[in-house]
């Protein structure tokens, strides 16, 4: 099934950062019982929202997605028009409230929403929107011990983004932006997250100063009138400062320990904003990340939990907890961050999401994934191409990707391809020609490849530890042929790179590909 070889669990009860070296931005984490489940936003992809389990905090599975279908968000998101990229569902929290998780979430064209659901996996109640106003960001609630509610939450002012707080109605199901107050507007602040902890209250969010460095930085008070008091919590350092450590959660543990979630949030790299685990120390009522060393970041570490510890603490101040949740039996024995995929089950694996929501009737698992052609919005853009089914690169020392894919059925002029779907999309295709199959890429250097007889044929790409892919072709699995020149993979729209399936034509449904035996290898970290 492949493996993260250096990254996550190391053994012994070591761990190594990132635990999730992937797309996995915006991240918030809560513990229930001995259960951990994170979301992650998704931007324009579809289900929107990636749900997530771990029972370490460390190895992480995905079990599903918040929105089924992101184009309930609105038209833009749907498959002929696809015009969310940079947009669509940013930063959100996850909570654990009156024996429903709910998730707050907010795009900036279309509003802030929530939803709520008995188990993380889903279903998920279809989505309420609680404000179609735009320009908001990064919502968080609170239910506090005297039965008020809250959301915390960005928006622009005074030139930047100020953090706020918006009276809730207990319910969920409505705010009161007009008696809204600001609680930080010194610094452009993104990914809120407010905690009451032993009888005080903490927004936990990250900071863009005046050297456009992020940091994480923690508030408090005694009241939610304030006065607010503020404290440095994490930055990095050095050339790259460390990818900029910024935003993410504070978790606790049953042994009443605590962890910091972060993602590293600059921009430029081709894998996106990865995930790392610190651990933290409470002294004089402020949580210190990696107390040996600090508010630095910390590469190597204890695990902050055993698995088969008792879930029976109650943090103080935070109410009862309650037991663990069981999960679907195909979701609890699946691997860790599954890297292979047969296409040979009822569903897709919920590390599978569409760019934009799908064309309906472009695909359907039967023996494998069945893409019909669509017909692209522009030509010779892979961003363009609908129902185009992508899972994030992993890993910074390269990685292959190879999938096999049945021709039979492909129409004339119909291609179907394997690529990266980023700023500058590249990709290798096999095309129907007449009676002819040909070989091709596209990308910074378009080439063109042999034909062959017959399929089915296998398609790769290998991305180097430099950002670079390359890619090849084979006949029987095992003996590939390089195809084309060598391409970039880059960061595009404030997302990583991405792995691609695509069928594309003159016409929507000219014919069908068949895309099974997807492999990914992820070169071992050495860090």
């Amino acid at each position: 099934m492949g493996s993260l070889d250096g990254w996550g669990l190391l053994g012994d009860g070591i761990y190594a950062n990132p635990v999730l070296p992937g797309d996995y931005s915006d991240p918030d984490v809560i513990r229930v019982g001995d259960d951990y489940w994170m979301i992650t936003s998704t931007f324009q992809y579809s289900p929107g929202m990636a749900v997530l389990h771990s029972r370490d905090l460390i190895s992480w599975r995905h079990v599903g997605a918040v929105l089924p279908d992101v184009s309930e968000l609105g038209p833009a998101y749907r498959w002929n028009r696809m015009e969310r990229y940079n947009l669509g569902i940013y930063a959100g929290s996850l909570r654990f409230h009156a024996g429903r998780y709910w998730v707050h979430f907010t795009t900036l064209d279309e509003g802030i929403f929530v939803t709520t659901a008995e188990h993380p996996a889903g279903p998920w109640t279809p989505l309420h929107c609680l404000s179609d106003e735009a320009g908001w960001d990064d919502p968080c609630p609170l239910w506090d011990n005297d039965g008020r509610a809250w959301l915390v939450a960005s928006s622009p002012g005074h030139g930047r983004w100020i953090t706020q707080l918006i009276p809730m109605s207990p319910d969920g199901r409505s705010i009161d932006l007009a008696a809204r107050t600001v609680i930080d507007d010194f610094h452009t602040s993104e990914g809120n997250k407010i905690h009451r902890i032993d009888g005080r209250y903490y927004v936990l969010h990250n900071e863009v100063r005046g050297d456009g460095n992020r940091v994480l930085v923690i508030m408090r008070a005694e009241a939610l009138t304030g006065p607010w008091e503020k404290r440095l919590l994490l930055q990095g350092e050095g050339p790259d400062r460390e990818r900029e450590p910024n935003q993410g959660a504070l978790v606790d543990h049953p042994d009443g320990s605590w962890s910091l979630v972060t993602h590293h949030g600059r921009g430029g790299y081709a894998e996106g904003r990865p995930i790392s685990v610190l651990p933290v120390e409470w002294k004089d009522g402020w949580p210190v990340v990696n107390p040996a060393d600090p508010g630095r970041m910390l590469w190597r570490a204890e695990l902050p939990v055993l698995a088969d510890r008792a879930a029976d603490h109650e943090p103080g101040g935070r109410g009862p907890v309650e037991g663990s949740l069981e999960l679907a039996p195909e979701l609890e024995s699946a691997p860790e961050l599954a890297l292979d995929e047969d296409f040979d089950g009822e569903v897709l694996g919920p590390e599978w999401e569409w760019n934009h929501a799908p064309r309906p009737g472009s695909w359907e698992i039967a023996d494998g994934l069945v893409l019909r052609a669509s017909r692209p919005l522009r030509p010779g853009e892979l961003r363009a191409i609908p129902s185009t089914l992508t899972r994030r690169m992993l890993g910074t020392n390269g990685s292959t990707a190879t999938v096999r894919v049945g021709t039979d059925r492909l129409g004339d002029g119909q291609s179907a391809g394997l690529g990266m779907l980023c700023r500058d999309s590249s990709s290798i295709t096999v095309c129907r020609d007449g009676d002819v199959l040909g070989l091709a890429t596209s990308g910074e250097h378009d080439a063109t490849g042999p034909t062959i007889d017959v399929g089915p044929v296998w398609l790769r790409l290998v991305i180097d530890a430099r950002g670079y892919v390359t890619y090849a072709f084979s006949l029987d699995g095992e003996t590939y042929q390089p195809v084309g020149n060598t391409d970039s993979v880059s960061w595009s729209d404030y997302r990583g790179a991405r792995i691609a399936l695509f069928s594309t034509g003159p016409a929507d449904d000219v014919g069908a590909a068949r895309f099974d035996g997807f492999r990914y290898r992820v070169e071992p970290r050495h860090r």
